[in-house]
């Protein structure tokens, strides 16, 4: 196809696309209706159709309903009495159980209480407790430390002063030694046949 052809022929979509397609018309009653009009009465015509029909039918089913009421007979009830004198025995004799549960529950609960407190009461001591033996060990370790390090303090103090000591000592000695032995070499150099 050649491009003038695929021009012509995208023209002739395009002019077949902007023609609107024609609408559907119904007439009822001298009165004509198109398009999304004809679904607005179909809606409206349905829906009274509907409504007609659940009317029929509650009509009906209220008509039934009198009907039986009118024909309604009481049933005997005298076996349902005796019945419900000995439920209501039974039902005293569980109030009273069920009073005295509820008793025995109270008394438990109170004493479950009393428990708790007197647990939490030896708890709290022992925390108490607790806490000042790690006060005094803390105390005690931190005394034992300031001892340690005084006494390595000392002992330091004492290995200086002995080094020290021994230091003046040793130099002591070494200046008599080497007064000494000048006074010697001296004597020998100044008498030449002490020798």
């Amino acid at each position: 196809m050649t491009p003038q052809e695929k021009m012509k022929a995208m023209k002739a979509k395009a002019a077949q696309a902007r023609e609107p397609e024609p609408q559907t018309e119904i007439e009822i009653g001298g009165v004509s209706f198109k398009g999304g009009k004809i679904f607005v009465v179909l809606t409206v015509l349905s829906t009274l159709g509907g409504t007609a029909w659940g009317g029929f039918e509650f009509y009906n089913d209220y008509r039934n309903m009198k009907e039986q009421i009118s024909s309604y007979v009481a049933p005997d009830l005298s076996g349902f009495q005796e019945q419900l004198s000995v439920m209501e025995a039974t039902m005293r004799t569980l109030e009273q159980q069920v009073e005295d549960s509820r008793g025995y529950t109270r008394d438990i609960k109170n004493d479950i209480r009393k428990d708790i407190d007197r647990l939490e009461a030896i708890v709290e001591a022992t925390e108490d407790r607790t806490k000042a033996v790690q006060t005094e060990s803390f105390t005690a370790v931190r005394v034992m430390e300031k001892q340690v390090r005084e006494m390595i303090d000392n002992a330091e103090d004492r290995f200086d002063n002995k080094r020290d000591a021994l230091d003046l000592d040793t130099e002591r000695k070494l200046k008599d030694l080497e007064e000494r032995l000048n006074n010697t070499v001296q004597r020998a150099l100044d008498n030449p046949l002490s020798n």
